[in-house]
């Protein structure tokens, strides 16, 4: 796995065995997967103790479903999986799952140019042009991210509901609060 700005913080976090164990798999994988994005505030090196693995695993150039009958892989020893096909889009789709240690990993298996990279990415592996064949678009705001997960509950498993209800309670509720 390659290093980046924020690496070693989230080395030290509880997610940093299953991302490690998911990067593994792509890296094993390089006939299915061009290789890994990380995004989302792990990319940023502002992880926590709550925090969830992003992950896009890109699939090569019409290669998307190859890599998608591959995601048992990436989620293998999973309590449970989650996919996610929005109608429209072809080239991309997300595949979740809870660990047992009930980390949360939200991977986006997705070819090339299938969809646009909101924020920060870092390619973790794969060649240095990894990035390039998406679009990039500014980061998502809070708000943004609130509205799309509300207009998406009805769609989603009710034990990948609760899991998110709870890290929302826990952040409101239990996590040290800075100043």
């Amino acid at each position: 796995m390659r290093d980046w700005p924020g690496r070693s913080h989230v080395e030290t976090l509880r997610v940093w065995p299953e991302l490690a164990r998911v990067v593994q798999h792509v890296e094993a994988e390089p006939d299915v997967f061009a290789g890994a994005l990380l995004i989302g505030s792990l990319s940023r090196g502002e992880g926590d103790a709550l925090s969830d693995v992003d992950l896009i695993a890109v699939a090569h150039t019409n290669g998307w479903q190859a890599a998608w009958d591959e995601r048992a892989v990436l989620s293998s020893g999973a309590l449970v999986t989650f996919d996610r096909f929005e109608e429209g889009r072809v080239g991309v789709a997300g595949h979740s799952w809870l660990t047992p240690s009930l980390v949360k990993v939200e991977c986006l298996v997705a070819e090339p140019g299938a969809m646009r990279v909101a924020g920060n990415a870092v390619v973790v592996v794969g060649n240095d042009e990894l990035l390039s064949g998406f679009d990039t678009v500014r980061a998502f705001t809070r708000q943004e991210i609130a509205e799309y997960a509300e207009s998406i509950r009805e769609t989603r498993a009710e034990i990948e509901q609760a899991y998110d209800d709870l890290i929302v309670l826990l952040r409101r509720d239990a996590l040290p609060r800075s100043g």
